[in-house]
C-alpha cells in the first residue's frame, strides 16, 4: 500500500503564483497542494485538512502572513506545523522577525521550483533549514 502525499497549504493571492507553485509541487514533488488566497481562508483551509506544511506569503489581503502565523501557532495541532515564506520581502529584519515568530525558513520570491521542492523535503524530513 503506497502512502498518502504530502498535502501542502499555499497561501498566495496572485493567481498566476498559486498556478506555477501547483504545477511544479504536484509535477515534481508529487504533492497534493490545497490554495488560499488570503489567512483567513488559509486558516480554515487549515482546520478543514491538516497540511503537512504551509507556504506562506507575507503580503496577503485579510490577515497578513505575520498575523497568519501567529494564528497558526496558537491553534494546538496547527502549531507544529513547518512554514516557509514566500516572500519578495528581503530586508534583514523582516526575515529574523519570520523566523523569530516560527517560520521554518524563508525563500525569495522568484523561487526556482526545484529549490522549492528541495526546501519543502528537508522541512517535512525535519532537518534544520
Amino acid at each position: 500500500m503506497s502512502q498518502a502525499p504530502a498535502r501542502i497549504l499555499h497561501v498566495e493571492d496572485d493567481p498566476s503564483l498559486q498556478q506555477l507553485v501547483r504545477i511544479a509541487l504536484t509535477q515534481l514533488g508529487g504533492y497534493a497542494v490545497d490554495t488560499a488566497a488570503d489567512g483567513y481562508r488559509a486558516i480554515e483551509i487549515a482546520l478543514e485538512r491538516a497540511p503537512d506544511l504551509i507556504l506562506l506569503d507575507l503580503d496577503l489581503p485579510g490577515a497578513n502572513g505575520i498575523e497568519t502565523l501567529k494564528a497558526l501557532r496558537q491553534i494546538h495541532g496547527l502549531d507544529r506545523i513547518p512554514v516557509i515564506f514566500l516572500t519578495a520581502a528581503g530586508d534583514l529584519l523582516t526575515q529574523i522577525g519570520l523566523l523569530e515568530l516560527g517560520a521554518w525558513t524563508i525563500l525569495q520570491k522568484p523561487v526556482r521550483p526545484r529549490q522549492l521542492v528541495q526546501t519543502i523535503i528537508r522541512a517535512l524530513a525535519g532537518k534544520e533549514p
